[in-house]
């Protein structure tokens, strides 16, 4: 565990946000202008396997960066609207990976296949390999470079990273035979942070079920967790003068379905985070008269993917979107 800074330091300008502006304060701090448009998706090959259409491709950012995508969509999805779900991988994570013919774990407890596995259970799902991933960023001393040269821009790269996972979004709800009413979103770890951040920008995201996403209290990171696991991109700037990850769910994710598998030893996130966060947030699920669309998982257990835990989140996509 690191500690480099006081326990007791305090934000400098204290400005805390009223709960109808916190959407708002946190586009301005992730550096997201607008919710950003549908972009073309460039489709370089259309096979059929495995009882699915499966589209490989790419789409482009407002960084003029290409970022890989596999659609898969099951048999007849034409014939009725269906429910659509953007699929992030962790850091070590790409699209192949997600789009793997078989689900299962590899030893370092990453779960192959899964995005795939939805398809198969009749969501029509888009597997992205996002900005942050070892196969995009080249180096992790390149990828701070980069954000050092964006910071006085006032963009950061969570925000990159919830741009992405947004364009994704756009185009499955663009897609035929995908209701745009019913778009989810799902990662592990670095998409994890993609899929709960993305949804608290747009309130058009449907629901959304993150894995071991970072997801509790960053002071709890800061000051009592293994807060070098962190990229910098996680710490976003000024954060901590206006609010937290609870008040952030709370106030732009509730009452819309939300679940959360957090394991209790979770190098990313300590469990005081996560005991701080539920607490918060189900009483504004409460307040809208909604506590059945707030959940939190809390197995034993570390910084992995496991299938139990798919499963899980495969229940709760198809209790909140249908499928």
């Amino acid at each position: 565990m690191s500690r480099t800074i006081p326990r007791d330091i305090r934000p400098a300008y204290p400005e805390p946000v009223e709960r109808g502006r916190v959407r708002r304060k946190l586009m301005e701090l992730l550096g997201l202008e607008e919710i950003p448009a549908a972009p073309n998706f460039a489709v370089g090959s259309v096979d059929t396997e495995d009882g699915l259409s499966v589209s490989r491709g790419s789409f482009r950012t407002s960084l003029c960066e290409d970022v890989p995508a596999i659609m898969m969509k099951p048999d007849g999805a034409s014939e009725r609207l269906r429910a659509g779900v953007v699929c992030v991988p962790g850091t070590g994570g790409s699209t192949g990976m997600l789009a793997h013919p078989q689900l299962h774990v590899r030893e370092e407890g990453r779960l192959f296949g899964w995005a795939r596995e939805l398809a198969r259970r009749g969501f029509v799902t888009i597997a992205i390999t996002p900005k942050g991933s070892e196969a995009r960023r080249g180096s992790a001393e390149a990828w701070a470079h980069e954000m050092k040269l964006l910071a006085p821009y006032g963009r950061s790269q969570m925000g990159v990273l919830v741009e992405e996972t947004l364009l994704a979004a756009r185009i499955l709800a663009d897609a035929e035979g995908v209701d745009p009413g019913r778009i989810g979103l799902t990662g592990m770890s670095l998409g994890g942070n993609a899929s709960w951040y993305a949804m608290a920008c747009a309130p058009w995201i449907a629901a959304a079920a993150p894995v071991c996403g970072g997801l509790g209290r960053m002071e709890r990171v800061i000051h009592e967790g293994q807060n070098e696991r962190h990229s910098a991109y996680y710490f976003v700037p000024h954060m901590l003068r206006h609010f937290d990850h609870p008040e952030v769910v709370a106030a732009c994710i509730a009452p819309r379905p939300f679940m959360m598998v957090a394991p209790t030893e979770d190098e990313d996130m300590p469990r005081s985070g996560v005991d701080d966060l539920i607490p918060v947030v189900r009483a504004a699920y409460e307040e809208a008269g909604k506590p059945e669309w707030f959940t939190v998982y809390q197995p034993p257990g570390r910084h992995v993917y496991r299938v139990e835990y798919f499963e899980r989140v495969a229940a709760w996509l198809r209790r909140s979107l249908g499928k």
